[in-house]
């Protein structure tokens, strides 16, 4: 006879409470809310753990060692990034429980986080991009024109999915709207709810335009402002995911991810000499952790053309040392 499933754990003590306060308070700080989403996530996997292992299940019973023994279960589960992001979230959940007054000492005080090997961003080239436009460029049907806009897009400013999603379309009111295509602009709100303008270039500009056309006839376009719109309404960044996925086994990728975009932008960007203050700017960082990671990913390539346009400079002293 087939065992019946054993029930999910169900933490206990006080940590869900906190988790719920911490909750509304990430929301308060304007946080995005990806990164509210994870950092609530880290602390209910960890209630979870404890309750499982029979380990203190009240924030003030929390010490080092249980954390440092949920990070390890982690590891031998899950990628190191994993585990990391998970650590950083716990970070945040504890520095606000010391500080609302719930306990009285930091457990991960003095705690390192989990290494991440150093691995190079996952970019599209060029050929695989031209692949992904290929699928819907020449179609004419709703859903081509919205995905080749919404690709041009992507691949144009290097812009983060949930700001490509929120992205709004209504020429009758600058407060609203989000597209000019006269000066070839978007405006996209950013973490923290920072507004910024991302340049587009002609051929994003002509493939918005032409899905702009097809949208305006569209039945989601009277109830929605949203400039991504589909048969159930607005598309939303699961959407966008979906689109990206669809587009990418149909070019023979397999199953790529929207921020690829964002990775090839960003390579695409320091392998041409392109200024890492601009970078920052365009991209939305805050921080120039980002920027060097792919500052190494581009070095080899930026080596490489360098070498070219020395050879190309003194061709005569080339020559001579081959000759």
């Amino acid at each position: 006879m087939r065992q019946a499933p054993s029930p999910p754990i169900q933490a206990q003590g006080d940590i869900p409470v906190n988790v719920a306060s911490f909750a509304r308070s990430l929301r308060a700080s304007n946080l995005s809310p990806r990164t509210a989403e994870t950092y609530t996530e880290s602390a209910h996997q960890l209630a979870r753990f404890l309750a499982a292992k029979g380990m203190p299940e009240r924030v003030a019973k929390i010490r080092r060692e249980h954390v440092e023994m949920f990070i390890d279960d982690l590891l031998a589960r899950w990628k190191p990034a994993t585990a990391n992001n998970r650590y950083r979230g716990l970070q945040s959940f504890f520095r606000w429980c010391l500080e609302q007054g719930e306990i009285k000492r930091n457990p991960m005080e003095n705690m390192r986080p989990p290494k991440v090997p150093e691995q190079p961003p996952d970019v599209l080239r060029e050929p695989e991009l031209k692949a992904i436009l290929r699928t819907c460029e020449r179609g004419q049907s709703f859903q081509d024109r919205r995905d080749h806009a919404l690709l041009r897009v992507l691949i144009d400013t290097g812009a983060r999915r949930a700001e490509v999603a929120g992205l709004d379309f209504d020429p009758q009111d600058d407060l609203v709207n989000d597209v000019d295509l006269d000066r070839g602009l978007l405006r996209v709100l950013g973490k923290g709810r920072r507004e910024r303008y991302l340049p587009i270039g002609h051929k994003a500009v002509a493939a918005l335009d032409r899905y702009l056309r097809a949208r305006a006839g569209h039945p989601a376009a009277s109830r929605t402002t949203a400039l991504w719109v589909g048969h159930k309404g607005a598309v939303g960044t699961s959407g966008i995911a979906q689109i990206v996925r669809r587009r990418g086994r149909q070019a023979g990728l397999g199953d790529i991810h929207a921020h690829q975009f964002r990775h090839s932008f960003a390579h695409q960007w320091l392998s041409s000499g392109g200024a890492e203050t601009d970078l920052m700017n365009i991209t939305g960082w805050q921080s120039r952790t980002m920027v060097q990671k792919y500052a190494k990913s581009t070095a080899a390539e930026r080596a490489v053309n360098a070498h070219r346009l020395w050879g190309g400079i003194i061709p005569s002293v080339s020559g001579a040392l081959t000759g």
